[in-house]
């Protein structure tokens, strides 16, 4: 279903991206932490919890870099808003 390497990639972006992946993919997906562990490091598990993994590993992965994105517009805005604006002593 899902090859050795598609997993070990995801295991890669999830492990940049979060503190403890394996217990974030586990809650989403409502898996046990030794299934998604396995399905992570490659190993069999049955096709049905492999596609309930891998579907909450890149919900995960697009939630985060959706949330990095905004974050950056947000930090963006905030920049123009402070150039546009320069506060001096006699602006108080």
């Amino acid at each position: 279903m899902y090859s050795k390497e598609e997993a070990q990639r995801l295991e890669i972006k999830l492990n940049k991206l979060f503190d403890d992946p394996i217990e974030q993919v586990s809650q989403k997906s409502g898996k046990s932490r030794p299934t998604v562990s396995k399905f992570l490091k490659g190993a069999k598990v049955r096709p049905s919890s492999a596609e309930q993994i891998y579907d909450a590993c890149i919900e995960l992965i697009e939630e985060k870099e959706n949330k990095r994105q905004t974050n950056v517009k947000r930090t963006k805005r905030l920049d123009a808003e402070v150039e546009d604006s320069p506060q001096t002593s006699m602006n108080i």
